[in-house]
C-alpha cells in the first residue's frame, strides 16, 4: 500500500516558465527528476527510514539556494530553492519516484511553491501543482514549507 503526501493531480500546467533549472511545468519537472539532474547537489549520504508520507524509504537532495537559505536560517528562502526526494521501494534500493519542491515566488506563503510528487515508471498521473491543497499541509510545519534538515 501506497501512502501519499498529496492529492490528485489537477494535470494544469501552472505555466510559471522557467526557474533557472528546471521548467517548473509539471512536464518540465517530470524531465528534470527523470534525467537526474539533481544528483549533483547537497545530499543525504544515504536513503533511510522516514515518517512522512511519501513512503518508508527515501534520499533528499538540496540545490545551492536552499542549503545556503538553511545554512543561513532565512525565514523564507530565495526564489529557485529546490529539493529533490527520492522515493524507495521497502528495500530501500529499488526507486519508485520522486517528490520535488521548488520556490516560485517572493515572500512567505504556500502559494510561493510548487510541489510535485511522481511514480516510475512512467509518471503519467503525478501530484503536482502550486500551493498543493493536500502537500502544504504537511509542509507547513517547515520552516518556509522546508521539512527536511541540512544532512
Amino acid at each position: 500500500v501506497l501512502t501519499v503526501a498529496c492529492g490528485p493531480s489537477s494535470s494544469v500546467d501552472e505555466g510559471l516558465g522557467v526557474t533557472d533549472e528546471p521548467d517548473t511545468s509539471e512536464a518540465g519537472i517530470t524531465a528534470f527528476v527523470r534525467e537526474g539532474k539533481y544528483k549533483e547537489w547537497l545530499a543525504e549520504p544515504t536513503v533511510h527510514d522516514t515518517r512522512a508520507p511519501h513512503g518508508s524509504k527515501v534520499r533528499v537532495f538540496f540545490n545551492d539556494a536552499v542549503a545556503e537559505s538553511l545554512r543561513a536560517g532565512n525565514a523564507t528562502h530565495p526564489v529557485g530553492s529546490m529539493l529533490v526526494k527520492e522515493l524507495y521501494e521497502d528495500d530501500g534500493k529499488t526507486l519508485k519516484g520522486h517528490a520535488l519542491d521548488v520556490k516560485i515566488a517572493e515572500g512567505a506563503g504556500k502559494d510561493t511553491w510548487i510541489f510535485y510528487e511522481g511514480f516510475t515508471p512512467n509518471y503519467s498521473n503525478n501530484y503536482y501543482g502550486r500551493g498543493h491543497s493536500t502537500c502544504h499541509g504537511c509542509h507547513e510545519s517547515g520552516k518556509d514549507y522546508v521539512t527536511s534538515p541540512l544532512p
